[in-house]
């Protein structure tokens, strides 16, 4: 029997945004591209905090990179750990608000606005349940 030695997983740190419309009444979600890891699934937006970047700034970057708008970071939901197969993720979610630009499918497959409610429709990744638990706690 050989020892086949396992690579240590990846770890990001994630910053991700909640960007609600301006009467906070809905959340934009968009969809991961059709290849790649988690594809096809729908997430909140955001991406992974480059070194000496705060969260905030990193939500801002990537919301604007990724969907062309411009939002405000407001208060953090929730931090969540968690560990896929392959990557260990720490989200750091906060809410934001839709300031503006109207969001475009840049780095993703579609975009949709959807209430709270509606998250349930979606395919989430496992870890984004987590913040859909949250954000129905703080309704």
């Amino acid at each position: 029997m050989t020892n086949v030695a396992i690579p240590p997983k990846k770890y990001r740190r994630i910053g991700v945004g909640v960007v609600w419309d301006r009467d906070r009444q809905r959340i934009l979600i968009d969809r991961r591209l059709p290849e790649g890891e988690l594809a096809g699934y729908w997430e909140f937006p955001g991406g992974k905090i480059e070194p000496d970047e705060d969260v905030a700034a990193c939500i801002k970057r990537e919301v604007q990179e990724e969907l062309a708008i411009e939002v405000e970071v407001g208060d953090h939901l929730i931090t969540i750990d968690h560990e896929y197969e392959t990557l260990k993720v720490s989200l750091i979610v906060h809410h934001c608000r839709h300031i503006s630009g109207e969001p475009q499918a840049i780095a993703c497959s579609e975009i949709l606005w959807v209430t709270v409610d509606d998250l349930d429709s979606y395919q989430l990744p496992a870890a984004n349940y987590q913040i859909v638990q949250a954000l129905r706690n703080k309704i």
